[in-house]
């Protein structure tokens, strides 16, 4: 037995435009092939922006996370520059105590008679 031979149905979608009730009613034939390849490239384009916004946000959060770790470094950085000069100033003064005890050393050696 024989198969028919059918002509392939390519497909088309009909969009019927309604402009008014006095004017007449147009159609606007389209193949599927043509709308499925258009849905697809939308499809593409949201799934390209969904990623780019997501990854901007995770870029934007990550920028006010190190932010936050800079300004705490320099708070530190701050707070050492203080106990710095501090210490720096009870340094000069520990060697101001120590240069008059040598003196009053040298003296009392001198006093006391002892050479060294």
């Amino acid at each position: 037995m024989k198969k028919a031979v059918r002509k392939k149905n390519t497909g088309y979608i009909t969009f019927k435009i309604i402009r008014g009730t006095t004017e007449n009613t147009r159609s606007l034939r389209l193949p599927k092939a043509l709308i499925r390849t258009v849905i697809g490239i939308l499809a593409a384009y949201l799934v390209f922006v969904g990623l780019m916004t997501y990854m901007t946000s995770n870029l934007s959060f990550t920028y006010q996370k190190k932010l936050e770790e800079i300004q705490e470094l320099e708070e530190v950085n701050k707070t050492q520059q203080r106990e710095i000069t501090t210490l720096n100033a009870i340094t000069a003064e520990v060697r101001e105590k120590l240069k008059s005890l040598e003196d009053i050393e040298a003296k009392v050696k001198e006093l006391v008679g002892i050479e060294e």
